[in-house]
This record gives C-alpha cells, structure tokens and sequence, in this order.
C-alpha cells in the first residue's frame, strides 16, 4: 500500500509539473511521494542480501532515468536514484568498522557537497532525510525529527533569518501514513520490473505526451 501510493503521488507530482505548473495542489500531493521512497530505499537495503548488487541496480537505474529526466526539466540537474546512490555510500562509510570516524565525517560531508554542486534531485535534504529513516524510524519522534529537517532546509532565509512557507513541508504529512503502517506485517513484495522500470518509463510517457501536444 505504502509504495503504491509513493508511485502514484509521484505520478500525480510529475502530471502537475509538466501540464500544470501553475496549480499547487499537483505539486502538494506530491510532496508525499519521496518520504515514502526515502522509507521504501531503508526497507530495501534492510532486507537485501547482497548489497553490492543493489547498488549497482540503483546506478543502472538513475543513468538510465536521466535521459527523460533531462528533457522534462531541461536543466543540468541529476535525478534522484542519484540521491539515493549517494545515500548507500554514505551509509556504507558510515557503518564500516575499518574506517576511523574522524575519516567518515570528511568523506560524508565530501558526498553531501557533490549532491549539491552537481545538483542531485533534493540533495542534501534527500540524503540526510533517508539517513534520519535509517536510523530513528523504530523512534517516535521521527515525525519531529523528519519536521524539523524539512522546515530547516526549506522554510528559514538564512541570509536574514525570516521564515517562509514553503511547498516542501507538505512532505511531512507522509509520515503520519508510515506512521500508522504495520511495518512487521507489510508484504512489502512488487513486481521487480515495475519497481525498477516505473520511474524511468513514465517519465519518457510525459514527455512524449507533452511533445506530442
């Protein structure tokens, strides 16, 4: 249920994006989207196997999704398997016992800095936001946690210190979903080509849609 609705808030985010970009309401329902893949990715690298493979997949998946990514938005952004590649290195230096800690934070810090130079969808907001599921999700304050990231990152004008409203934090609204989801009893089971291929797949689909229109 929980990554189904991550797919079509998505989907709906994207429709608004590209036919209807002056409507909101489009762009707020799909704010619930990545919150929900931030949880599906931990629930993923929790459960698989073989860890080395999964990268690979999620890099097979964010080179292939670039190229209608690119078209929609037709700017240098990465799009966000980019991010979520970026948050498995980080997790791996992280949980590595042969790395010193004093050696991790330069190397994390080092992931967080290209996330944002070469402009990953959500960067920095998107790793940490997929590290704090990682390791709070068990904790009930995570919708604070999750809140309080959200509205850091978004909602204060650092330059003069003021606070705006800013679309993002619609976001948070996800976590009272995954909140009340009965994680230990979740088939979290989807067919593995929809799984990979839906991303990529309907972003080409827009963009012949909009092209063709």
């Amino acid at each position: 249920m929980v990554l189904l609705l991550a797919f079509i808030t998505m989907l709906i985010d994207h429709i608004g994006m590209i036919f209807f970009p002056s409507e909101d309401l489009w762009r707020i329902i799909g704010r619930i989207s990545f919150p929900l893949f931030a949880w599906g990715i931990v629930r993923w690298y929790k459960m698989t196997k073989n860890k080395q493979n999964y990268a690979k997949r999620i890099l097979a998946l964010a080179l292939i999704s670039q190229v209608p990514f690119f078209f929609i938005n037709q700017e240098l952004f990465l799009n966000v398997c980019f991010t979520l590649l970026f948050w498995l290195l980080s997790l791996w230096t992280i949980e590595n016992k042969q790395i010193k800690w004093y050696f991790k934070i330069p190397v994390i810090l080092a992931f967080l800095a290209i996330s944002e130079i070469f402009h990953f969808d959500y960067g920095i907001y998107g790793i940490l936001s997929i590290i704090l599921f990682y390791f709070t999700w068990q904790k009930k304050l995570t919708l604070l946690y999750f809140f309080l990231l959200t509205f850091l990152f978004y909602d204060i004008n650092y330059q003069n210190f003021t606070f705006h409203f800013h679309i993002q934090i619609w976001a948070t609204l996800s976590i009272f979903i995954l909140y009340f989801t009965p994680i230990q009893k979740y088939d979290f089971n989807m067919n593995y080509y929809i799984k990979y291929w839906f991303y990529p797949v309907h972003l080409m689909i827009l963009y012949l849609i909009y092209w063709f229109l």
